[in-house]
């Protein structure tokens, strides 16, 4: 099999955006696009990590763990495992 050597770093995909927010000790948001870096559009997977007593929880926006969320609205979604 020949080797591809039309590889060029211009067309590796980009690298995902991450974005943490950090509300308290025991509570964060975690987002990642792999699209694109405008916190307003719906490309987002977002996590909350929630810690009640001793264990920590992790839930997404409904259960779903899509990329269609949108970052700034991360407070305003339901968060279920």
């Amino acid at each position: 099999m020949p080797l591809n050597t039309d590889f060029s770093p211009e067309m590796r995909p980009q690298d995902p955006i991450m974005l943490v927010d950090e509300m308290s000790a025991t509570e964060y948001y975690v987002g990642v696009s792999d699209r694109f870096k405008d916190p307003s559009k719906p490309y987002w997977r977002i996590k909350r990590i929630w810690k009640i007593g001793s264990v920590w929880h992790f839930g997404f926006p409904n259960g779903r763990q899509d990329y269609k969320y949108i970052w700034d609205e991360r407070l305003s979604y339901t968060y279920t495992p």
